[in-house]
């Protein structure tokens, strides 16, 4: 493996060169993810468009402070550049789809979509070249998120930093999801009738807000397994264990343990089934592969994951209403209430399942990013009536059919490949922000990766930005310098401005 210390010069300059001065643009990075979830989860048109506008500024920022330091802007790119070629791939690929191409390599590429034009000299891989412009906007905002987080997140405290403010941001969900839920407000908003019978926060879907509350929360236990240093302590006497005792429940430490508690309670409370069952496997998951992967703080981390499970699912869980989620999780009928449907999970993948045709036939360019919701009305069977689906429940059926099996391809090796770099993190690297963000990376991928197979979380600005900006941290946090390190040598341009 290569030193890290070699990686380290994140910033480097050259002698009499000003260092770079970028700390407005990673304040506003911090910003983007509080504000990402704040408009509805940014799932309208016009909140799109802010999340492009504070993007392009942010980039803009970035591009000024580095003016003075191009390469070593490259230097610090090059450990990623693998995760940045794969999205910026994606990027290509949906604006692609918006195109006008000459007719004949439309009918040579997709031929179907080039049946359900009218007839031109030119025509484009998108059935809803509208749509498929503002998914392609998207991809600039996710790639251009990840970009940012690499060339900003450059040292620990930085780091540990966006940790702690999707950690707040999950925190705000929760506490204005609680108020409004035990209101039972309903109200219109920006022309959406929302009620808040259940958990949503600031979102208009309980789903929604439960995928976020799990990246959120996966990235909360990451900062506290950070904080384990995996020694073990002997007192003399009861005072002096009493006194520790103090000292840690007045520690940021407890202070963050209390925090993962409400927003636990946030998450029961929404009833999703998917969204709980993918947070505790998760958990339980990522928190196999670090007692084995790290046996120097395999104690400490069995009694953090048992704490976690017992006071969250037995004690939280069961105050709040666990029970009526397991209760939604058993129930396998089409309940009918209030005139609506309470869908089952057999009911809910019921259109990623009519969807399959739809991905077989546009199987190598898609159908266009974003016209899922247009196409599948021609697919959806009967028994579904005039009913409205806009999205097909399942992440990776909705993918491979806007983008086809090779954009599906593209975004599932990001993930693979960010789970592998965790994981090999988790069994290599002993400094603790590193391996606590390794272990939160790796529980959130696990968590969103279960959700998706139900729910629409990728589909989702607020919800892809933020797991995009988590895989981003994952990858910053294996590029850091060994501790050792850091207290050893400062590289003369790693000041911060």
């Amino acid at each position: 493996m290569r030193n890290h210390a070699s990686s380290a010069k994140t910033a480097a300059v050259r002698p009499g060169v000003p260092p770079v001065h970028d700390r407005w643009v990673y304040g506003g990075l911090l910003a983007l993810l509080v504000w990402a979830p704040l408009p509805l989860g940014s799932n309208r048109t016009w909140a799109i468009g802010i999340l492009v506008l504070l993007v392009v500024a942010l980039l803009g920022g970035m591009v000024w402070a580095w003016r003075h330091h191009s390469t070593q802007a490259l230097s610090q790119l090059q450990p990623f550049a693998w995760p940045l070629g794969l999205l910026f791939a994606m990027l290509l690929w949906s604006w692609a789809q918006t195109l006008p191409l000459p007719a004949a390599w439309v009918q040579l590429l997709s031929p179907l979509a080039a049946a359900a034009e009218a007839p031109a000299s030119s025509m484009t891989l998108s059935l809803d070249v509208y749509q498929s412009h503002i998914t392609a906007s998207l991809c600039f905002v996710y790639f251009s998120a990840f970009l940012l987080a690499t060339m900003t997140l450059r040292d620990s405290d930085r780091l540990n930093r966006a940790a702690a403010t999707l950690v707040f941001s999950g925190l705000l969900q929760s506490i204005v999801g609680v108020l409004l839920f035990s209101m039972k407000l309903h109200y219109t908003l920006f022309f959406v009738d929302i009620a808040h019978d259940r958990m949503l926060g600031t979102y208009v879907y309980h789903n929604s807000l439960a995928g976020y509350l799990c990246m959120c929360l996966s990235m909360g236990i990451g900062l506290m397994l950070a904080r384990l240093d995996g020694k073990s302590r002997h007192y003399a006497n009861w005072q002096a264990r009493t006194k520790a005792a103090i000292a840690f429940v007045l520690s940021p430490t407890m202070r963050l343990r209390l925090y993962l508690v409400v927003m636990v309670i946030a998450l029961v409370l929404t009833r999703s089934r998917m969204g709980n069952s993918a947070f505790f496997t998760a958990l339980l998951v990522a928190g196999l592969l670090a007692v084995l992967l790290a046996r120097k703080t395999a104690p400490q981390t069995i009694a953090l994951v048992l704490s976690l499970i017992v006071i969250d699912v037995l004690v939280v869980g069961t105050g709040v209403g666990l029970e009526k989620v397991v209760q939604r999780i058993e129930d396998t009928e089409l309940r009918v209430a209030d005139g609506g449907l309470s869908e089952s999970v057999e009911a809910r993948t019921e259109a990623a399942r009519l969807a399959l045709p739809l991905v077989k036939d546009y199987w190598l360019t898609g159908s266009g990013g974003g016209s899922f919701y247009n196409l599948f009305m021609t697919y959806r069977s009967p028994t579904y009536g005039n009913a409205y689906v806009s999205h097909a429940h399942n992440d990776f059926v909705e993918i491979a059919s806007d983008y086809g099996l090779p954009g599906l391809a593209l975004l599932g090796l990001v993930a693979v490949s960010s789970l592998v770099r965790m994981v090999w993190l988790m069994a290599r690297r002993r400094s603790r922000l590193p391996w606590g963000m390794a272990f939160g990376v790796a529980m959130a991928i696990v968590a969103l990766t279960m959700h998706s197979t139900v729910d629409f979380n990728l589909q989702i600005p607020a919800n892809a930005l933020t797991m995009v900006v988590i895989l981003a941290m994952g990858w910053v946090a294996g590029n850091l310098p060994s501790e050792r390190f850091q207290k050893t040598r400062r590289s003369p341009g790693t000041e911060l401005a």
